[in-house]
């Protein structure tokens, strides 16, 4: 039964991992000694109450609860002879123990013994890895999306902005319902779909649910002020480009979430 471990050892209830020891199991006896070798104690097995839990192994040694945790359980519990480990535990001693056996029985049988320096001539070779068909030219420019989506976006962006600001130029010509002015609406979608188109100039992957906010910002705008233009000039032109800015940012988006849809 004699077995040589590292571990540390704490009182019970005691926070942190505890003094670092080692660990000689004897025929009769337990031997803790610190890492420098100081001896902490020797104690008769017959005089050690011993029981496995989850945080280790807790030992009744004169009239104290100490916690002994191990780099080896399922030996330092086969030594002892445990009878009622914790699970994880018990599954680690059963797996000990097939090691063990397996071990003897390959030795005492030199029929099972295999040479694994050199691979089995009788063994297949393993199936090549299945190829994957090439890309085509548009899976290509829409690998990670619309490759310009930014850019596009921010041009967009900046012609609805313009239209916004000689839609401005007409006062509340251009209303929602309660002659209420439209144009500090459309600065407000252009200006938000400029930050997006700056997101996804930046990154792919950024930008992309701004735009989107802008977008139904923008449509917003365009159908509460449907049929309420009191003139075609200046501002009915206005409107008519912040509609063509919108919608050309929505197809681009759409684009690009149809190219990255596409390719998962």
């Amino acid at each position: 039964m004699n077995a040589q471990l590292t571990g540390s050892v704490r009182m019970a209830g005691e926070a942190g991992r505890g003094v670092s020891v080692d660990i000689h199991l004897g025929e009769e006896t337990l031997t803790l000694r610190a890492a420098g070798g100081a001896e902490i104690g020797t104690w008769p097995l017959d005089q050690v109450g011993i029981a496995s839990k989850p945080d280790g192994f807790h030992l009744r040694i004169e009239g104290e609860e100490v916690v002994l945790t191990t780099d080896d359980d399922a030996r330092f519990a086969l030594a002892l002879g445990i009878n009622t480990p914790t699970n994880r535990l018990a599954r680690m001693m059963a797996k000990l123990r097939d090691e063990s056996t397996a071990a003897t029985d390959t030795a005492a049988d030199p029929s099972v013994m295999v040479d694994l320096t050199e691979p089995s001539a009788s063994a297949p070779p393993p199936p090549p890895a299945p190829e994957l068909p090439p890309l085509s030219r548009r899976e290509n420019r829409l690998a990670n999306g619309l490759p310009y989506l930014g850019p596009l976006v921010v041009a967009a962006a900046v012609i609805g902005l313009i239209t916004s600001i000689l839609a401005a130029t007409g006062g509340n010509t251009l209303s929602f319902p309660g002659d209420i002015p439209a144009w500090p609406a459309m600065i407000v979608a252009s200006l938000v779909l400029v930050a997006g188109g700056m997101g996804a100039f930046q990154s792919p992957d950024k930008g992309r649910a701004t735009i989107g906010i802008g977008i139904a910002l923008g449509l917003v705008v365009i159908l509460l002020t449907a049929g309420r233009l009191a003139s075609d000039g200046l501002v009915g032109q206005a409107l008519l480009g912040f509609t063509l800015a919108i919608v050309a940012a929505g197809v681009l988006l759409a684009i690009d979430t149809a190219g990255r849809s596409g390719l998962d």
